[in-house]
């Protein structure tokens, strides 16, 4: 702290008419959060009936109100809505959307679940128990749900979005960002790819499909519909099976792109249990970048999403929203990239 004062008082005096240490004077002064209300109105008032001035007091008292000292027991709530904790590609997201919520004193609670025209009313009912400012959702939403959502609390969508709602969205071009996995593969030699893909209700599992057979066609290479394979959820052990499966026929493909890493760890397990090597007898590539890319043997080669940064930007979306109900709608596609690692380094071998 500056102790620079620009009147006589001190910051023990301060601390002596507020009968506090002045170790909460510092806290109070630097806006540290869950102090208690009674503390932070005694401080302040202490040092305005001493005519006490220092640079953070100024500071302090001309903060807005996101970055004023919160009071213990007080606090503005953010609902982060997923599908499902087993997926971990949901962690980068809570992390970014955490990091912003933190920088403007809301707290943020996990919700799993997913929401449907059955049971909307009951999380909307939930939702306004526990007082909540806004939700960022990143499950999948029918657009009579989105609305009756974002009528009773502000929304905004992060990865699954509805494109003809007036609901803010920060997602990725799950299309493009297919075409270029599948570019990649085909420039490696390989033409006889699997898709293993999440349930087709999801927009990025709609959009990886039509961005994988897209590719294919224009390259003209023959899509077998018999590789293509829609799994319930995005689950390694479903994947295994699914790859086992796959292996199990005459003809079998060289490559497989997961639009999960989790899939991909489950088909590299398969690709081995049937005594193949991957990346010299199967090609995989998968999809998100999670921490888990990185600790398979091999490691995986993966299209990012910049999972952080998307959840970071819903929540200042959100923000802006609670703000300013009358803010504009914005809807954000960030870009992805394609990381090359040794589950398809052929060339290496």
């Amino acid at each position: 702290m500056n102790k620079k004062n620009k009147g006589n008082a001190t910051i023990r005096d301060v601390a002596a008419r507020a009968g506090v240490s002045t170790a909460t004077i510092s806290r109070v002064f630097n806006r540290k959060e869950y102090i208690q209300e009674d503390t932070i109105k005694k401080v302040i008032s202490a040092a305005q009936e001493l005519h006490y001035r220092s640079d953070e007091l100024d500071s302090l008292l001309n903060a807005p109100r996101s970055q004023q000292p919160r009071p213990l027991g007080t606090s503005e709530l953010i609902i982060f809505s997923v599908p499902s904790f087993d997926n971990p590609f949901y962690s980068g997201l809570f992390k970014g959307a955490s990091a912003s919520a933190q920088s403007h004193n809301f707290d943020i609670l996990l919700s799993q679940g997913v929401i449907t025209d059955s049971n909307v009313e009951q999380y909307i009912s939930m939702y306004r128990r526990v007082n909540a400012k806004g939700i960022i959702s990143t499950n999948i939403l029918s657009a009579p749900v989105l609305s009756a959502l974002n009528s009773a609390v502000p929304v905004v969508q992060c990865g699954e979005f509805i494109a003809e709602s007036n609901v803010s969205a920060v997602s990725i071009d799950d299309y493009a960002a297919a075409r270029q996995a599948i570019e990649y593969i085909l420039s490696i030699g390989r033409k006889k790819i699997a898709l293993l893909n999440g349930p087709l209700e999801y927009k990025y599992a709609k959009e990886r499909l039509r961005g994988f057979t897209s590719t294919l066609e224009e390259n003209g290479v023959h899509v077998n519909q018999d590789w293509i394979l829609p799994l319930n959820d995005i689950n390694a052990d479903m994947a295994f099976s699914a790859t086992i499966k796959l292996f199990s026929n005459h003809e079998q493909p060289d490559a497989i792109f997961a639009v999960s890493d989790v899939l991909a760890t489950g088909a590299i397990r398969a690709v081995n249990y049937v005594g193949k090597n991957v990346p010299k007898d199967v090609v995989v590539v998968g999809f998100d970048n999670i921490a888990l890319s990185t600790m398979m043997i091999p490691s995986i080669t993966t299209v990012n999403q910049p999972s952080f940064q998307m959840g970071y930007l819903a929540n200042e979306f959100l923000f802006e929203k609670l703000q300013n109900p009358l803010t504009e709608t914005k809807r954000m596609l960030l870009d992805t990239e394609l990381i090359i690692r040794e589950s398809s380094m052929v060339n290496n071998i």
